[in-house]
C-alpha cells in the first residue's frame, strides 16, 4: 500500500513536472512568435518596401479610415472632411477604434501597426480551441495559428491601416463563439455570438445575413438534435443581439437620411467599380488602373446627375450632402444591375472572374503572380483538410466554417472582389488545412513505429 502511495505520488509529480515543461515550451514558442512578428513589421516589409511599390499601402491607411478617425477625435463628426457632409460610406467600427488610438496614443503609424499585431495574435489565440474541436492533436494547438499569423497577406494587412485584422479577429471570436452557442444549445450563448456578430457588422457589414444561412443550415442537418422551434427560437435571439448592436448606427443614418440603412452606403460604388473592371480586363492594364479609371467614370457621372462633392478626393466621391451620398450609392447600383439584366452572360463572366479575385488578385500582375504562390497551397489544402474531416464523419463540425466561407465569398463575387477580401478567411482555412498535415504526421509515425517494432517483417527475417 505504501509503495503505492509513493508510485502514485511519484507519477503526479512527474506528470505535474511535464505539464509545467510544456506550459513553459509555450510560453516560449509564443515569444518568439512575437518577436519574430515585430521583426517583420518593422524591420523586413519596411526593408523591402520599394518591391512592393505603394499599392499594398504599408505603413499607410486606406479607403480614408483614418480622415474619418482624425475628424472623430476632433469633434468634427463622422466625416471625411470637415466641410463635407456626414458620411455613411464606411461602417464606423474601424474608424473608431483608430480615433481611440488616436486620442490616446497620438498620431503614430507604429501604434496602428503594433495594435494589428495584437490583434492578430489574440485571433491566433482564439483559434486554439476551435481548433482541437477536430483532433486533440498537439500539432493543432500550434500549427493553425502559426499559418495564420505567417501567411504573407496577414502580415501585409498588419503593416497598412485597413480593417481586415480587426474583422479577422471578430470572425474568429464570432466562430468560437458559435460553436460553444451549438454545443450548449442555450438562448443567451446564441445572444452572446449575435453580439460578436453584430460588432463584426460594425466593422465590415458583409456578414449581417448570415444568421439567414445559419437558420437555413440548422433546419436542414442539425433539425434530428434540435427541435425546429429551438433553433428558431435560438436565430431570433442571435437577429435581436445584431439588431440592438448595430441600432446606434441604424438611428444615425435614419436621422440624416429617413431611410433604413443597416450598412455601409458604398455597395454601389463597389458594385460599379467590379463591373468596370471586369468589361475593361481586356485593356490588358493592371487591376489598380482599372480601378482608377472607374473612380473618374464614377466622378463623370455624379456631375452629369448635378452633385456637389469634394474635387480634390481622386477615388471616392465625398458629397456636401448625405442624402446625395445615398442618391449617387443606389443610381450606380441600379445602372449596374440593369447592365446586368439587358447581359446576363456579362454578370457571369464577372462572377467567373471574382471567384478567382478574391483569393489571387492583386493590384498589380507581380502581386496577383505572388497570392497565387501564396493562396493556392491554402485553398488546396483547406479543401483536403474539408474533405478529410467529412470522411471521418465530422462533417457537422466543419459545417459553420464551410458555411461562413461559401457565404463571403458569395457575397463578394457578384460585386468586387480583390485578394484583400479573403484575408478574414485565413484562419479558417488555416485550421482545415492543418488537419491534413497533423493526418500525415501520424501516418508517418504509425508507418515509423510499424517498421521498428520486432515483430515487422524485415526485423522477424533477420
Amino acid at each position: 500500500m505504501i509503495m503505492c502511495s509513493h508510485l502514485s505520488t511519484f507519477c503526479g509529480d512527474e506528470k505535474k513536472v511535464e505539464i509545467g515543461q510544456q506550459r513553459n515550451l509555450l510560453i516560449a514558442l509564443g515569444l518568439l512568435i512575437v518577436i519574430v512578428n515585430v521583426a517583420i513589421l518593422f524591420i523586413v516589409i519596411p526593408g523591402v518596401s520599394y518591391r512592393l511599390a505603394s499599392f499594398y499601402n504599408q505603413d499607410l491607411y486606406s479607403d480614408g479610415y483614418n480622415q474619418l478617425a482624425a475628424n472623430l477625435a476632433e469633434g468634427n463628426g463622422y466625416r471625411f472632411y470637415p466641410d463635407t457632409a456626414r458620411t455613411l460610406m464606411r461602417e464606423p467600427g474601424y474608424p473608431i477604434f483608430l480615433a481611440g488610438l488616436l486620442l490616446v496614443f497620438g498620431n503614430s503609424f507604429a501604434v496602428v501597426k503594433l495594435a494589428n499585431m495584437c490583434l492578430a495574435l489574440t485571433a491566433a489565440w482564439l483559434m486554439t480551441p476551435i481548433a482541437r474541436k477536430l483532433s486533440p492533436s498537439r500539432a493543432l494547438t500550434v500549427l493553425p495559428s502559426l499559418l495564420f499569423l505567417f501567411h504573407p497577406g496577414i502580415l501585409i494587412a498588419e503593416s497598412r491601416g485597413g480593417v481586415e485584422i480587426l474583422f479577422t479577429l471578430l470572425i474568429v471570436l464570432f466562430m468560437l463563439t458559435l460553436y460553444r452557442a451549438i454545443d450548449k444549445g442555450r438562448w443567451w450563448d446564441y445572444a452572446i455570438s449575435g453580439a460578436v456578430l453584430g460588432l463584426a457588422v460594425l466593422v465590415r457589414s458583409t456578414p449581417i445575413l448570415f444568421p439567414i444561412c445559419l437558420l437555413a443550415y440548422f433546419m436542414s442537418v442539425g433539425r434530428l438534435s434540435t427541435p425546429k422551434c429551438a433553433i428558431c427560437r435560438n436565430m431570433a435571439v442571435m437577429v435581436a443581439a445584431i439588431s440592438i448592436v448595430i441600432s446606434p448606427w441604424v438611428i444615425r443614418n435614419y436621422l440624416l437620411t429617413r431611410q433604413f440603412v443597416p450598412t455601409a452606403s458604398v455597395l454601389g460604388v463597389s458594385a460599379h467599380a467590379g463591373q468596370y473592371i471586369c468589361m475593361h480586363r481586356a485593356d490588358d492594364k493592371v487591376w489598380v488602373l482599372l480601378d482608377r479609371e472607374a473612380a473618374v467614370e464614377r466622378g463623370k457621372l455624379a456631375h452629369q446627375l448635378g452633385y456637389r462633392f469634394k474635387e480634390d478626393d481622386l477615388y471616392y466621391q465625398v458629397f456636401y450632402s448625405s442624402e446625395d451620398e445615398m442618391k449617387f450609392s443606389r443610381y450606380l447600383l441600379n445602372r449596374v444591375v440593369n447592365e446586368y439584366e439587358r447581359s446576363p452572360l456579362l454578370c457571369a463572366r464577372c462572377i467567373g472572374y471574382n471567384l478567382f479575385n478574391i483569393w489571387f488578385a492583386g493590384k498589380t500582375w507581380e502581386s496577383t503572380r505572388a497570392s497565387l504562390l501564396v493562396q493556392l497551397p491554402y485553398l488546396i489544402f483547406g479543401i483536403a483538410g474539408a474533405v478529410l474531416c467529412v470522411k471521418r464523419g465530422q462533417a457537422k463540425v466543419i459545417g459553420p466554417m464551410v458555411l461562413l466561407t461559401t457565404y463571403v465569398v458569395a457575397v463578394y463575387v457578384p460585386i468586387l472582389a480583390q485578394a484583400r477580401y479573403s484575408v478574414p478567411l485565413i484562419p479558417l482555412l488555416s485550421i482545415l488545412a492543418s488537419t491534413v498535415f497533423v493526418e500525415l504526421r501520424r501516418k508517418v509515425v504509425t508507418v515509423s513505429r510499424y517498421w521498428r517494432s520486432p515483430l515487422s517483417p524485415t526485423r522477424s527475417e533477420q
